[in-house]
């Protein structure tokens, strides 16, 4: 069973869709959670995402990023993701390293605010 609190929101004045995850996350987990936001992205149609991971901690071996990132990449390839981390942030650090290697356009931020305004100044929607 999952131990993590979810909430995912459309924003329509941005078009941004807003991901908020709190608790501890299995590898599992973190597939679910960006399935989800490729099906907001199929029913908004945005191609901005931000994430919000600052009070998510990763129970999961750093080895199974091997196994998430193919499909997280496939699932947004064509999105801008913005991850707002902690400072404890190895697993983040190395989310995003593999997220560049397979070519995602993804960013780490220490702040909801710099996260958004970087979404906005995407191109896209």
């Amino acid at each position: 069973m999952s131990n993590v609190s979810t909430c995912i929101t459309y924003d329509a004045s941005t078009s941004l869709i807003m991901m908020t995850l709190r608790g501890t996350a299995s590898a599992q987990d973190v597939m679910n959670f960006y399935q989800i936001a490729q099906q907001y992205v199929s029913i908004y149609g945005s191609n901005k995402l931000l994430v919000d991971v600052s009070e998510l901690t990763h129970k999961f071996p750093a080895s199974d990023l091997l196994t998430i990132m193919p499909a997280v990449s496939n699932w947004l390839a064509n999105c801008f993701i913005a991850r707002v981390v902690s400072f404890d942030g190895f697993m983040h650090d190395l989310f995003l390293q593999k997220a560049k290697r397979f070519d995602l356009k993804a960013e780490n931020f220490e702040c909801f605010t710099s996260a958004k305004n970087w979404l906005e100044n995407q191109s896209g929607n």
